[in-house]
């Protein structure tokens, strides 16, 4: 039913409140039996049930949702106003125990002290103040001989300096959840900078060598329980040195960055590709088959050619790739093993080529530079 966090935190402390209220409904039900009420036990009874069960209804809308739809979803100003009234209207049938109903309208202060702003507590206090006076004034009107008014005066004036204390307390309380509130976006951000940082490579902005190894042994968890199969692709960019030794490191750089983006373009949203150094790339293909991983490749490859072909023709940047499929049951270094083996088979046949376990697929591809 909660669709959050912040929903069960939302009717946890509506329902510790419903609780409060249907407390107090035993303690007007304990004032008649001591004979501190002007109504019988039937009228506080049924004063008192209608109270918590209108309080009830405001915790029904938190458990069921509906409260998303209002500004304030934990309609903590609701809940705080019709307590305010209730105590103010069991205040007006109390006798010689009326004070007591005023560490009630201080403990519904209490209650926002988390959620009102300096503005929301001003208009609270107000109108707790004009309902105590109103209860007052009642019990005034219809039952005189029960006022003291020095005694009185004497007891509003407290109450109206402890309330005003607490207004400017969950005023201090609701700033520092505030700041807290923000502090943890603030470290909750930078956590998940860290993390990304910590799993991808700083240069390319592919994953690196212990983001791919996580994947890889997730890849491996699947491929070993089900009907699941995935590819490694080793790639790594043919003379990279003459690059970084004719136009400097920055630029080797730059063309690094332009192939990670490259490789990016060719990929689905399932597949991962990470740097794992140097001019040195892995390509982790899921639930592929080594013909299709080929194709993916040999994509990558003309692409490249013709990128760097139209943009720096004197540079012989080509493309040798070496691709295995995983084999049930074995370690993954053993097959970035033979995915490596397959790479270095490449380079030895002259690089610029493909080559993949199944012999009859091994076809170089032969492009020319112009």
């Amino acid at each position: 039913m909660l669709q959050s966090k912040k929903q069960s935190l939302r009717l946890r402390r509506a329902m510790l409140a419903n609780i409060g209220v249907f407390l107090n409904m035993f303690l007007c039900l304990l004032a008649v039996f001591l004979g501190y009420t002007a109504l019988d036990y039937q009228r506080v009874f049924i004063l008192s049930l209608g109270v918590w069960l209108g309080h009830s209804c405001l915790v029904m809308l938190i458990a069921f949702n509906l409260n998303l739809k209002f500004t304030d979803a934990s309609l903590t100003l609701p809940q705080m106003l019709w307590v305010i009234v209730s105590l103010s209207l069991t205040m007006f049938y109390l006798q010689d125990i009326r004070s007591l109903m005023l560490m009630g309208f201080l403990l519904v202060m209490s209650f926002g002290a988390f959620r009102l702003t300096l503005k929301e507590f001003f208009w609270v206090t107000l109108f707790t103040i004009a309902c105590y006076l109103s209860s007052l004034y009642a019990v005034f009107v219809y039952r005189p001989n029960e006022v003291q008014p020095s005694q009185e005066l004497f007891i509003f004036i407290g109450f109206v300096v402890s309330l005003i204390g607490f207004a400017f307390m969950g005023v201090e309380l609701s700033n520092l959840r505030s700041t807290l509130s923000k502090r943890h976006k603030e470290l909750q951000s930078a956590f998940l900078r860290i993390e990304e940082l910590s799993i991808t490579d700083d240069l390319t902005g592919l994953f690196n060598r212990r983001y791919l190894m996580r994947v890889l042994n997730k890849h491996r968890a699947l491929a070993n329980r089900s009907d699941y199969n995935f590819v490694v692709c080793y790639l790594d960019l043919d003379h990279f040195k003459k690059v970084n030794d004719q136009f400097g490191h920055p630029y080797g750089d730059k063309v690094l960055v332009a192939f990670s983006r490259l490789i990016n373009t060719c990929l689905r949203e399932v597949d991962i590709a990470a740097r794992i150094g140097g001019e040195e790339f892995v390509l982790v293909l899921a639930n592929t088959q080594l013909d299709a991983a080929y194709n993916v490749c040999k994509r990558i490859a003309e692409k490249w050619l013709a990128e760097t072909s139209q943009n720096e023709p004197f540079l012989p940047l080509t493309l040798s790739t070496g691709i295995a499929e995983f084999k049930f049951t074995e370690t993954i270094e053993e097959t970035l093993e033979r995915a490596d083996g397959l790479l270095y088979e490449a380079k030895n046949n002259g690089r610029n080529c493909i080559v993949i376990e199944q012999q009859e697929q091994q076809v170089p591809l032969n492009f020319e530079i112009q």
